[in-house]
């Protein structure tokens, strides 16, 4: 009984707190899909759905902006005004109205990765199965339903014809009344587009792929354009083809002759998403740095094709860059990895958090672990060493050059820095004695998370399969002293309390493993909490508090071998980094912005400023 009700007051509290203390800082959008409706271009950005008007290409505006409940993927438009967004969660539905902006219109009990409208009918897919609406005046129902061999990699529609990229199969024309049975254009097509009675396919090593669709039981081959090519995203308008090359190339192709399409030019920049109307190109893209994004700040750009030999960029909208990748904080102070930037933020009133500094840095990683007035980010190879004594002037102090690639990780342990990938090994690194940060230890393998105690201990995943305590009592030598069969992604240490011992927070495929260390050398397993390894998690003392399907649930450590989920109304739409604090104050590196929950804490003093002399 007693537990039942401790567990009920922490979700009142909790749920209040949320409720009551929430805040935001540097919203900004990262394009994933877009959609084309005359001098509008609507957006699928990762937080939501955003509408730009692009009559004036020079003077781009961002009309409305709302966010949905989860991560949205794609975006399609029914009747000129429906706007359906796919999220991870349920199809969200917006109202579009004349001046642009979107009101919330409720939502659709399905899920899809993929979209496509004719206008009337909806198109959704999910991994191998295909599902087709039609609005009716309470909402839309499913008039269709197929399922196919393999994953779908996109849809298009050609009048009431519905056609979907299978891959490693071919692209299916299905007809949705039923009245005729499925065709199939034997192409390995990584994304389609029509254009009139066109078919244009993004058919990776295979190239561009025209078809013509005038008889949809019998598409006719029209033309080819290959060679040392890999296209997988494709727009189509106004005699002109634009072919994504991962990551930063955009071919585009004149087709006014489409038995003999060429290859008219070459546009260089980060490109992920494209779209096309008239002589119009619609791009946006991210900068890959071995597997990892770095966004560009632009989340829509626009090239004028008119000369299809030599486009030209005629407008942009300039945003925020990102993503918001790692985060720590103090209660009042946050620190904010914000690509290509390292931002301190003063989240003392949680409803208001501000940016006090910033400073821009080359080869910046995406996490951050906070000691005291010191901070590490790590991620990409590199940790980086920065003073934040001054929260209005943090320093770059040192960097480690660990020779790794990402991911990796670093904490730190005593008066050293602990720092492991899985290309160089584990590194026991000096930052105070050396000029440069010098390696004084070390253990070669391949290492994927550590973590530290701050005494003698690290706790890393070794090889993907096993968790490891590594003894660093003796920093120059140290060794392996137990291990446990776990696949570990991530974990964390949870301090110690008046009645339990510290703990270790370790994410496998199936679960959080909670571990007691009463002796750190020798964890031992009291608990699993079934969770997804895709989970984000930080905890004080007393409480974790867990990401997961767009919301943050708690996890009382107080009695760690019972704990259990309680879920609270805090918000995370894609979660990075976690940090809290053992006042309560939780923030949140979601990608698309920091979010603030909590009390209200002590704000940070004034920037000092010299005196004045008469």
């Amino acid at each position: 009984m007693r537990s039942i009700i401790s567990a009920a007051l922490i979700l009142f509290s909790t749920v209040v707190a949320a409720l009551g203390q929430s805040g935001q800082w540097g919203s900004r959008g990262i394009s994933r899909r877009f959609v084309v409706q005359g001098n509008l271009v609507i957006a699928a950005d990762g937080r939501g759905v955003a509408v730009y008007d692009v009559s004036d290409a020079a003077n781009i505006r961002r009309l409305s902006v709302v966010e949905t409940e989860t991560e949205s993927s794609d975006v399609a438009v029914l009747n000129g005004s429906d706007v359906i967004v796919a999220t991870r969660g349920p199809l969200e539905r917006f109202l579009l109205s004349p001046d642009g902006t979107l009101a919330p219109a409720g939502s659709i009990a399905a899920t899809a990765s993929i979209l496509a409208s004719n206008g009337h009918s909806l198109a959704g897919a999910t991994t191998s199965e295909i599902v087709v609406w039609q609005p009716t005046k309470d909402g839309v129902v499913s008039v269709a339903r197929f399922t196919t061999m393999a994953p779908i990699g996109s849809l298009a529609w050609h009048g009431d014809t519905l056609l979907a990229a299978v891959l490693g199969i071919g692209i299916w024309l299905f007809d949705p009344s039923g009245a005729r049975q499925p065709s199939v254009i034997p192409e390995n097509a990584h994304d389609l587009a029509v254009d009139g009675d066109r078919l244009y396919v993004a058919a990776g090593g295979s190239g561009l792929a025209i078809y013509d669709l005038h008889d949809e039981s019998a598409p006719r081959f029209l033309g080819r354009v290959s060679g040392e090519v890999n296209l997988t995203r494709i727009a189509a308008s106004g005699g002109r083809a634009y072919a994504i090359q991962p990551s930063d190339t955009v071919d585009v192709f004149d087709v006014t002759l489409p038995t003999t399409p060429v290859l008219a030019s070459t546009i260089r920049q980060p490109a992920a998403v494209i779209a096309a109307s008239d002589a119009r190109l619609y791009v946006a893209g991210s900068i890959l740095d071995r597997g990892l994004t770095t966004e560009m700040g632009v989340p829509l750009r626009i090239y004028d094709a008119s000369d299809s030999a030599a486009p030209r960029a005629i407008g942009e909208f300039d945003d925020l860059a990102g993503p918001v990748s790692g985060i720590a904080t103090d209660g009042r102070l946050a620190y904010v990895i914000d690509h290509p930037y390292f931002r301190v933020l003063d989240v003392s009133s949680t409803a208001t958090p501000r940016e006090l500094s910033s400073i821009r840095l080359d080869n910046l990683g995406d996490r951050v672990r906070l000691l005291g007035k010191q901070l590490i980010i790590y991620g990409r190879g590199d940790v980086q060493l920065l003073d934040v004594t001054n929260a209005y002037a943090p320093r770059l102090a040192k960097v480690w050059h660990s020779q790794g690639s990402p991911p990796s990780n670093a904490a730190f342990l005593r008066d050293t820095i602990i720092e492991g990938n899985p290309f160089s090994g584990l590194h026991v690194v000096d930052f105070i004695n050396f000029s440069d940060p010098t390696q004084i230890g070390g253990i070669k393998n391949h290492y994927f998370e550590v973590v530290a105690d701050g005494a003698d201990v690290a706790y890393v995943s070794y090889g993907g399969t096993e968790l490891v305590t590594v003894d660093i009592s003796d920093p120059r030598t140290p060794y392996f002293a137990s291990s446990t069969p776990l696949g570990m992604v991530r974990a964390e240490i949870v301090p110690a309390t008046e009645s339990r011992s510290s703990l270790l927070l370790a994410l496998g495929l199936d679960g959080m493993h909670i571990f007691s260390l009463a002796d750190p050398r020798h964890p031992v397993e009291i608990a699993i909490v079934p969770m997804p390894p895709d989970a984000i998690f930080a905890a004080n003392s007393t409480t974790a508090w867990v990401a997961l399907d767009g919301t943050i649930s708690t996890l009382d450590l107080s009695d760690p071998g019972h704990s259990s989920f309680t879920p609270t109304a805090m918000r995370a739409v894609a979660p990075m980094q976690l940090a809290a604090t053992e006042g309560g104050k939780v923030v949140v590196a979601d990608r698309y912005s920091v979010r603030v929950y909590g009390p209200d804490t002590v704000p940070p003093s004034s920037p000092r400023r010299r005196p004045s002399h008469p």
